[in-house]
């Protein structure tokens, strides 16, 4: 990976309208954004080679955009994944560009996740891991058929093991509400959440209420990459990748054997190997947010907070605009908008670039960021960034 270092860049972040019934499908939403990250580029359609994306079975495929665009490309891409296919896309148009496959690749996640096939929606067996897993049976819990089911067995043996409390989760939530509030796009613009209202919101499913879980979006995000070397003909401003972990995994496939280690464990000595710095260097973060848990565990993972701290860390307002680590500030998967991370991607290129200086919403350092990208427990990557 030191051979990359600043080798590629994002040139091009584009997002559609985000709605909970856009009336349009997917390939439009996919369209609108894309324009939007060429424009913001500026570059044209023919200068892109390569589009990827990624989908749960709900969205348009790259062939497809390509072709409403105008153009053929030499390269396309469609692979079933949620989070963290953001960074396993990058590290592949990366690998294309290196090998001379393609010279500018466009990424993009559309979907009517609101208004048409919905996360959060039901659709889940009650016994689908059971199924899933050779074994599952004996080990998964029988009846948890949602990802809050989940993750919350997940997230209730690390808050015990840690010390966290409701409370602690309430802190993210807060944090990210806030951030929401400076972002016009986001869903929960107008909508602040105090932490008395958290605490008085009822479960859905222990130990997360609503406002853990993060947001269904009819939305389209794209973002585009090339070389630094071809980004000089850009009009945006290159951010950097100067290190990235694609996508690791758990120790064993049936991860719900060990439920105290996620990939993110993996993720970190690599990422900041690569990247040749450390923790400690990191000013601003996107931290990927299906859940307000997923935060707490991610920071102690990526060395960002001690851990055993984590608690203490998010209770004096870290994750804030003054904190120590301005974290998610568009809102984040939790109150901007939901798209499988992509839009956290979007917000860090922005802070990086320094597009909001000037105003309350620009954080004041930014000369390194991280993002990050969670399938799940058992999945992860992430990526460093820079100007």
């Amino acid at each position: 990976m030191e051979k990359i270092r600043e080798k590629y860049a994002i040139v091009g972040v584009g997002e559609s309208n985000r709605s909970k019934n856009s009336g349009v499908t997917p390939l439009e939403l996919a369209l609108e954004a894309a324009r939007a990250a060429l424009a913001d580029a500026g570059l044209e359609a023919k200068d892109i080679d390569g589009f990827m994306s990624y989908s749960e079975m709900d969205s348009c495929n790259p062939h497809q955009v390509a072709t409403y665009l105008g153009v053929r490309p030499k390269v396309v891409k469609e692979m079933f994944g949620g989070g963290s296919s953001t960074e396993l896309l990058i590290a592949e148009a990366i690998g294309l560009i290196e090998t001379g496959q393609a010279n500018t690749v466009l990424i993009f996640r559309s979907m009517n996740g609101r208004s048409g096939v919905r996360m959060g929606g039901g659709g889940f067996s009650i016994d689908a891991l059971q199924n899933g897993f050779d074994g599952g049976s004996f080990i998964i819990p029988y009846g948890a058929g949602s990802p809050g089911q989940w993750f919350g067995l997940f997230a209730t043996r690390h808050m015990h093991l840690n010390g966290l409390t409701q409370e602690h989760l309430g802190h993210v939530c807060t944090s990210f509400y806030e951030h929401a509030q400076r972002n016009p796009k986001a869903f929960f613009y107008g909508k602040p959440l105090t932490m008395e209202e958290y605490m008085s919101t009822a479960h859905l499913s222990s130990p997360f209420t609503k406002h853990d879980y993060c947001l269904e979006s009819d939305e389209a995000n794209a973002i585009i990459v090339t070389s630094t070397e071809r980004a000089k003909d850009c009009k945006s401003v290159p951010v950097k990748i100067l290190g990235m972990a694609a996508r690791e995994v758990v120790s064993h496939a049936h991860y719900w054997k060990n439920i105290d280690e996620v990939a993110a464990d993996y993720v970190a000595p690599r990422l900041y190997e690569n990247a040749g710095v450390s923790p400690e260097d990191i000013k601003v973060a996107s931290i990927y947010d299906c859940f307000s848990w997923v935060v707490l565990r991610q920071l102690e993972a990526y060395g960002l907070v001690p851990k055993g701290e984590v608690g203490d860390f998010v209770s004096a307002g870290n994750l804030r605009m003054d904190g120590k680590l301005p974290t998610n500030t568009a809102g984040g998967m939790l109150s901007e908008g939901y798209t499988h991370g992509m839009n956290n991607v979007l917000e860090i290129v922005r802070q990086v670039r320094r597009e909001y200086e000037g105003t309350e919403r620009q954080v004041k350092d930014t000369e390194l960021a991280i993002c990050t990208g969670w399938t799940g427990p058992d999945v992860a990557g992430a990526m460093i960034l820079c100007k």
